[in-house]
């Protein structure tokens, strides 16, 4: 009943907003920000590594433009990945979230995994598969693409799927400074600038974030500074830098037990709190890509990266310390065959990783040593891939990969024994096939065929007394799936699929005590889901949309298949961390010239917390509203928007630490509290260029 309420009341406030005036959109801001008002104009997607039209692309993939994340308050992409069908961003704080996409990587304790993600050609994933998405600024982000279920084709591990961040770059000189003030002691600013001059195109952008937090021992301080700059050296050949820092320290809340979520939801857990549990760390990213277009529009590509971390964090049970840097070199080739009927795409090449990761425990009263700790990590993926258009009407991609992934591990702390140890898996090969045909102008349908797998995480690697796990293997799976994308009349949209994806030696968690767990494969998981999408220009004039929708909805059934653990027959029961249902609505009124308002409303079905499924969360929609006016007077452009989020006051759990243990007998604490109803207000202030 409370979700019909909501939803009832959400298409009230659609009809009390409905537009009267016609809107022609300005041009803001002046960074190549793929901006795209009409939502059904043609647009690009290139993950695959040659140009899509998404109508046509044999694969599931989403995209999500700047113009959403740009949307609330834009603290994180947290609110722009949740409304994508199959995607759910579990969000405890600014420092501590999950994404899982079609279910897989829900059972990982407190961060993502079972992804691969880029920024530009930066590897955001490290090399045991864990991946950190807060960092992101979104006003640094052109736009995002996302690979739903295996594309190990081309990216190598990553089961669930692959998030491509492509950074901004430079169409036109400007300065802009972008102010947010917002609940809870937030406050943030963000100041970017580009330059485009003969061969040289320069953006740069550096950001303050400073928040309070809706809970005790809740505040964060964040600084990001990015360059992208790109070198003509000739018509045909571009040299690409990109520089990506971060600094952060954020305190820690944790999560909740079921009583203190309830009725004390702004509080932190009693242990974090005591010892002002902390996280705090500095990292810069760099990458170097030289790009040569050959004839017919073919490819060469050569890139280079590198990372450097340090982290401490402040716990209850230690102080951790931690370093890190890795070196990868991604070098590929692009040949382009093409007749009157046909067009090939050939494109291969390899990648490789390297990662020196250092990490040691002590004891927070007296300093002493728990652990000392060095783990190398290594991968390599050899990659080949075959694209083709008939005609322009059947569009055929398929690829394989080859992988081979080796740790290796050092105990410097040999009071308890020396857990030293080498860990190489079995080569993995992974391929791909999908088919794309164009039914009729205006429909078309696909299928597609992929294969993946994760390796485990270094804690999944050993055993209880700290010994390398000699039987642990890497988690594979199969994603089977159809689907029809369609336009109707020049203004309605509609695209649906059905997917199945068959999970075999399921890596399991094991907890064995607060921040102690080790892994074990331990069965088999099934992914059945059915995803849709809708785009309507509902009201149009002379042209010109007055009223946009959008609408996305996933039904899902992710359970355990085959899954006994320490005698416990978990078969048939949902995996911990998803939803039966999700769904997404939002309407884009634009009244006036300068004028428009968003209303967005996402939904959330309740989800078991542990693998008995012996509890649940509750089921929750959150309603947000954002109102924008945009203009310019002289040379200069001025945006004011303003917006409330939560309007209705919903007490929800924006993420579950699923399996949480139980010691002592204290309850487990599952629940990460979501923010209350709260308020934001953004102030843009750019300069562009003059005209001659």
């Amino acid at each position: 009943m409370k979700f019909a309420y909501q939803l009832l009341t959400f298409l009230l406030m659609l009809a009390s907003l409905a537009p009267v005036r016609s809107f022609a959109q300005i041009p803001f801001p002046l960074q190549d920000t793929t901006v795209v008002n009409d939502p059904l104009e043609e647009i690009t997607v290139t993950a695959f590594r040659s140009p899509y039209n998404v109508f046509n692309t044999p694969a599931p993939i989403n995209l999500v433009l700047s113009e959403k994340l740009e949307s609330g308050d834009a603290l994180t992409p947290v609110d722009a990945l949740n409304q994508i069908p199959g995607v759910l961003m579990h969000h405890g704080t600014l420092n501590t979230n999950r994404l899982t996409i079609r279910g897989i990587g829900s059972r990982t304790p407190y961060g993502t995994n079972k992804i691969k993600a880029y920024f530009g050609e930066i590897p955001l994933t490290a090399g045991d598969g864990e991946t950190t998405l807060e960092d992101l600024e979104n006003t640094a982000i052109k736009r995002i693409e996302v690979i739903k279920g295996p594309a190990s084709s081309l990216y190598g591990a990553g089961l669930a799927g692959v998030i491509l961040f492509h950074p901004k770059t430079v169409v036109k000189n400007f300065v802009q400074n972008r102010s947010t003030v917002a609940s809870f002691g937030t406050f943030k600013n963000t100041l970017s600038a580009g330059v485009t001059s003969g061969k040289y195109k320069v953006f740069a952008l550096g950001s303050y974030l400073n928040s309070d937090g809706y809970r005790d021992n809740n505040n964060t301080k964040r600084g990001n500074l990015l360059l992208n700059n790109t070198y003509s050296i000739s018509e045909k050949t571009n040299l690409q830098v990109l520089l990506n820092t971060t600094s952060m320290k954020a305190y820690i809340p944790s999560s909740l037990d079921k009583e203190t979520f309830d009725n004390d939801p702004s509080s932190a857990a009693a242990n974090w709190q005591r010892v002002n549990g902390y996280e705090q760390y500095s990292k810069a990213q760099m990458g170097v890509s030289l790009n040569r277009f050959t004839t017919n529009d073919g490819k060469i590509s050569v890139s280079v990266v590198g990372s450097l971390k340090k982290l401490e964090e402040k716990r209850p049970f230690n102080f951790l310390e931690e370093s890190s840097d890795y070196l990868a070199w991604r070098a590929e080739a692009q040949k382009i065959l093409e007749s009157d009927n046909s067009r090939f795409v050939f494109t291969t090449g390899f990648e490789m990783f390297r990662e020196n990761y250092d990490w040691s425990t002590s004891d927070n009263d007296n300093g002493s040593l728990i652990s000392d700790n060095n783990e190398k990590r290594q991968y390599e993926n050899l990659f080949i891939q075959m694209e083709a258009n008939f005609k322009e009407k059947v569009f055929f991609s398929t690829g394989v990969n080859g992988n081979l992934t080796r740790f290796d591990y050092k105990d410097h702390y040999t009071d308890n024994g020396d857990q030293s140890g080498e860990r190489s898996y079995k080569p993995v090969i992974s391929p791909r096939i999908g088919m794309n045909v164009l039914l009729s102008r205006n429909t078309s349908v696909f299928w597609n065929v992929s294969h993946g797998f994760s390796t485990p995480s270094f804690q999944e690697t050993l055993l209880p007394e700290g010994e390398v796990n000699p039987d642990i293997k890497p988690e594979t799976g199969w994603n089977f799936e159809a689907g029809i994308r369609s336009i109707i009349a020049k203004r309605l949209q509609l695209s649906a699929s059905y997917y199945r994806i068959y999970i075999k030696d399921l890596l399991v968690a094991r907890r064995t005590g607060e921040d102690a767990y080790i892994g074990v494969n331990a069965g088999q998981s099934l992914h059945p889901g059915f995803e849709t999408e809708l785009d309507w220009r509902a009201i149009t004039l002379n042209g010109n949309t007055l009223l946009s929708l959008a609408a996305n909805a996933t039904l899902a059934n992710y359970h355990f298949q085959d899954f006994v653990d320490l005698g416990k027959d978990y078969s048939g029961n949902l995996l911990p961390g998803t939803a039966k249902e999700m769904m997404s609505v939002s309407a884009h009124f634009y009244p006036s010239k300068n004028f428009d308002i968003k209303v967005w409303y996402h939904f959330n079905g309740e989800m078991p917390v542990n693998d008995a499924n012996s509890q649940f969360s509750d089921a929750f929609g959150i309603t947000n509203l954002e109102m924008q006016f945009k203009g310019s007077i002289g040379q200069f452009e001025i945006g004011l928007k303003g917006g409330v989020q939560n309007i209705f006051d919903i007490h929800y759990a924006s993420m579950l630490a699923v399996n949480a243990p139980s010691f002592n007998g204290v309850p487990p604490r599952y629940y990460y509290p979501g923010n209350p109803r709260n308020y934001y207000v953004t102030i843009i202030i750019g300069l562009l260029e003059k005209q001659h």
